[in-house]
């Protein structure tokens, strides 16, 4: 995987989508756990002991449904949450992105709270906006980025 930096990365970022997936945001998430492999491999992490979807964490009073969990053989967990952008109201997608952000957050720390487990957050879409990077550049948030089309993996920001 060739890294793109600085100039060339906004530059990516500001292109237009090249596959759009045609699905629904369920449909979408199917098709990332159906990869689910690849981009662990892609994101070099441990390798997979579990993946689940749809898991359903309660701690402290508080319940949270969580897209894509996956266990790995060391111990550590990643959370993925799956965002797909509308096909009638695009410019909705950067700010359903942003408001993502809040709600790993929380998955964090009930995951934290009721596994002793502080998990890696991904947010993962088919396609991450300008603003979206930008507003994480500047705040350096614990949560990577990715883009999925097709057959491509675009990572612009990585938390770890």
């Amino acid at each position: 995987m060739a890294k793109v930096l600085g100039k060339q990365l906004i530059e990516e970022l500001s292109k237009p989508m090249r596959f759009e997936f045609m699905g629904k945001e369920k449909e979408f998430e199917e098709n990332v756990f159906e990869n689910i492999e690849q981009i662990i491999d892609v994101l070099e992490l441990p390798e997979i002991k579990l993946a689940q979807r749809q898991i359903r964490i309660q701690a402290d009073g508080m319940q949270a449904i969580m897209d894509i969990v996956v266990r790995h053989v060391d111990g550590s967990a990643t959370i993925f949450e799956v965002k797909k952008g509308n096909i009638k109201h695009p410019a909705t997608a950067p700010f359903n992105q942003m408001q993502a952000i809040g709600q790993m957050l929380l998955y964090r720390e009930l995951f934290e709270a009721a596994t002793n487990v502080d998990p890696r957050l991904i947010l993962i879409d088919n396609k991450i906006f300008k603003r979206t990077y930008m507003a994480f550049l500047r705040t350096k948030l614990p949560i990577t980025l990715m883009e999925l089309q097709k057959d491509r993996l675009f990572i612009p920001y990585k938390s770890f």
